[in-house]
């Protein structure tokens, strides 16, 4: 399952960059969300969308599998929070710019992402693993940037990227941290 959690990340990314290169003649990080590159009625707009499905149905399963196999119920929290913020990835891509829910979904992918950036690190902290510190770290610094970039540009891209930086950091430095 450790695989799934390899590779749904790259599957995402690697959607979203795709996507860009297609649109890369009027997309702007400072103007534009990343969720422009998959807006209804786009063009190759199956690019992004398929991809976040993708990656957050693998992520899904690797969350779901972490639940079970965790004895500790910090833990099964933890990622369960997880699980929830790979739910609203998948219906990003389901429900794209242009849809009702969109909007809702995308605030809840980056809201339950963050939270489980903080859970996992109070997690590994509680086993007195100071790894948990640096998830600590990412978390503050990531939301921090992240928050600033709303206010500082036009486009929301440069915070989103930001957190997804932020997680995907995270991310794999878990991944290392786990058996």
């Amino acid at each position: 399952m450790k695989k799934l959690a390899y590779i749904g990340p790259v599957i995402s990314v690697g959607g979203v960059l795709l996507s860009y290169l297609i649109h890369r003649d009027w997309w702007r990080i400072t103007k534009n969300a990343i969720s422009d590159l998959g807006k209804v009625g786009l063009p190759y707009n199956w690019v992004m969308n398929v991809s976040l499905i993708i990656g957050a149905l693998l992520l899904m399963i690797f969350s779901a599998s972490m639940i079970v196999k965790s004895e500790k119920l910090q833990w099964k929290i933890s990622f369960g929070v997880y699980l929830l913020g790979m739910f609203f990835l998948a219906l990003v891509g389901i429900f794209p710019e242009g849809t009702s829910p969109h909007y809702e979904v995308s605030w809840g992918f980056f809201i339950f992402t963050f939270l489980a950036v903080l859970a996992t690190s109070i997690s590994l902290l509680l086993e007195g693993d100071k790894t948990g510190i640096f998830g600590l770290v990412v978390f503050v610094v990531g939301a921090a940037l992240s928050l600033w970039a709303l206010h500082r540009f036009e486009g929301v891209a440069v915070a989103e990227t930001i957190g997804v930086i932020a997680f995907l950091v995270w991310h794999y430095t878990l991944l290392k941290r786990l058996k």
